[in-house]
């Protein structure tokens, strides 16, 4: 017999499961393959042996694994797919899909073990109406705070769920996983949503339950929430209780998320993309666009919500979300929030439903939300019958808030930016404003500016060591409010409709951000180098344009 498609450095032990076999086969081989999932369950398994469910075939059951079914990340337990060819006598593991029928239950939990690698499947629910558990579920519940290593899912559908499509994390104190891969997968149609990690939330914790956790190149939609929940739900990606401070390479990166959130009723959440409670996450080169809500709140697209530190939004596109395109917030009894920065992020029309900005930064007090660097995003708005958008609304007190080098475009007279509270370290400068089809707006605590010297003579923004910085002058996009949907994060270099025209008076323009100690990275959301090789200077919003 021939095995294609497997590591040689592994002593393999392959058990094949087929509609056409039999759980009483005394051998198991691809010629006499078990027939269950029943069968699969009752077995133990260790590191290096593999699962073969027969490619395009369905299989009704739940996939259960438990303490004494573990790999290593040497050598995971495999769960994929296979076809056989009698004639040959050759096997082939994957790339073809199985399905498992999961009914009212799990379609695959596993329980205080790792060391699996799950790919090539599609698991389905059945349905909104009738299931109530999850897709795919990694639960660590060992005591300890102990973190399991390497959970790798991939190419894998999952829909029809009455919770979350995938789900790891732990629920016994720090307790967790590690070296978490979820790529190239779909989860969609499953009430609470389509991604997620967690741990036991404590606001007080000064360590975290999971640690090096990616999630790449995949597609979260129409997860819709429910009307009455306690906590938000019709999320499309949502991460917590993560430290990734060791793990520079783990991203959420190059994500689709999309109309997700349209039932949800309670006032906090949902968002297409985001993390809380969590240290140095990066969001990076996703599109989330269309999400909703049908409560006063959020529906955004990117989100770093209550306790997150030192995290990066980079190179997004947000798009036509009912709440803001990028969120800062801190709700009570999270852990401290700061450090955190905003860059290089592109938003077309958010703030569909409410009153909610491209960017919105609300903390609970006028000390919780602070030390945060926003810079070289491109915000355009236009009105919205559903709510009264702005390019920057400001809801709370903040500390150390600056925006710098942004460009903020509204039509049809909006506001350019919302600033209320008490704010301690609010700094506006080098930023481009720019309202096409009415006036100048800015309002502050109760007064509105009309022009930006009157703003700046009144609050002192847009000022840097006594000079005047800022402009109020048309970007020249290239295509303001036509950017559409991608469909694609490896393609968001396309977005053409934020680039800047040759003439462009933004060109060159922008504040060299080293001054005050920062470091914007090496590239701008197109993917071009930063600062200009040839002039050395930067330009103001997400195009440093060629």
């Amino acid at each position: 017999m021939h095995i294609e498609a497997l590591e040689s450095r592994r002593l393999l032990t392959a058990y094949y499961v087929s509609p056409t076999g039999s759980d009483s086969n005394p051998v198991n081989d691809p010629g006499h393959p078990w027939q269950s999932i029943a069968k699969v369950d009752a077995t133990s398994f260790q590191a290096g042996d593999q699962i073969l469910f027969q490619s395009g075939q369905t299989f009704g059951g739940n996939l259960i694994f438990g303490a004494g079914d573990r790999g290593t990340a040497a050598a995971p337990v495999l769960v994929n797919t296979y076809s056989y060819d009698p004639a040959t006598g050759t096997v082939t593991v994957g790339p073809g899909t199985a399905t498992i029928a999961a009914g009212n239950g799990n379609g695959i939990l596993a329980t205080d073990t790792s060391g699996l690698q799950i790919s090539d499947l599609i698991l389905v629910g059945s349905g909104q109406a009738a299931n109530t558990f999850n897709g795919i579920q990694f639960d660590n519940n060992l005591s300890g705070n102990v973190q399991l290593p390497y959970v790798h899912i991939d190419s894998v559908s999952v829909s029809g769920f009455g919770k979350y499509g995938i789900t790891v994390g732990g629920s016994n104190g720090k307790s967790g996983f590690s070296d978490v891969r979820i790529t190239n997968s779909v989860a969609y149609n499953n009430i609470v949503g389509g991604i997620e990690t967690h741990g036991v939330f404590s606001g007080t914790a000064t360590t975290y339950a999971n640690s090096n956790v990616t999630v790449d190149h995949c597609v979260v939609h129409d997860n819709p929430g429910y009307a009455g929940a306690s906590n938000h739900t019709g999320d499309g990606i949502v991460i917590s209780d993560v430290d990734n401070s060791r793990y520079p390479l783990a991203a959420i990166g190059r994500n689709e998320s999309y109309n997700n959130g349209a039932q949800n009723t309670h006032v906090g959440g949902p968002v297409g993309i985001w993390a809380w409670d969590s240290n140095a996450v990066t969001i990076q080169y996703n599109e989330s666009y269309d999400n909703q809500t049908n409560s006063t709140a959020d529906g955004g697209g990117f989100d770093l919500d209550g306790g997150s530190t030192n995290c990066v939004m980079q190179y997004n596109y947000s798009h036509g979300n009912a709440g803001a395109g990028y969120g800062l917030f801190q709700f009570k009894g999270a852990r401290p929030w700061g450090y955190n920065t905003v860059r290089y992020n592109v938003s077309e029309n958010d703030g569909r439903k409410n009153g909610y900005g491209a960017i919105t930064a609300w903390g609970y007090n006028s000390t919780s939300l602070q030390n945060a660097e926003v810079y070289n995003n491109t915000l355009y708005v236009s009105p919205s019958s559903g709510g009264s958008p702005k390019a920057v609304y400001i809801e709370s007190g903040t500390q150390n808030l600056h925006f710098r080098n942004n460009v903020l475009q509204v039509a049809g007279g909006l506001q350019l930016a919302y600033i209320k509270g008490t704010q301690t370290g609010l700094l506006f400068q080098g930023n481009d404003y720019w309202s096409s089809g009415g006036a100048f707006s800015i309002k502050q605590f109760t007064k509105t500016y009309t022009s930006l010297s009157a703003w700046r003579k009144g609050t002192g923004q847009e000022t840097l060591s006594g000079t005047a910085v800022g402009l109020n002058v048309d970007p020249l996009l290239a295509n303001p409010g036509g950017g559409g949907t991608i469909g694609n994060p490896d393609n968001l270099y396309t977005l053409s409709a934020y680039q800047l025209a040759s003439a462009s008076p933004l060109i060159d323009a922008g504040l060299n951000l080293a001054q005050f100690g920062i470091s914007p990275g090496s590239n701008d959301f197109y993917g071009n180098p930063i600062p200009d090789k040839n002039t050395g200077l930067f330009d103001i919003g997400a195009d440093e344009a060629a």
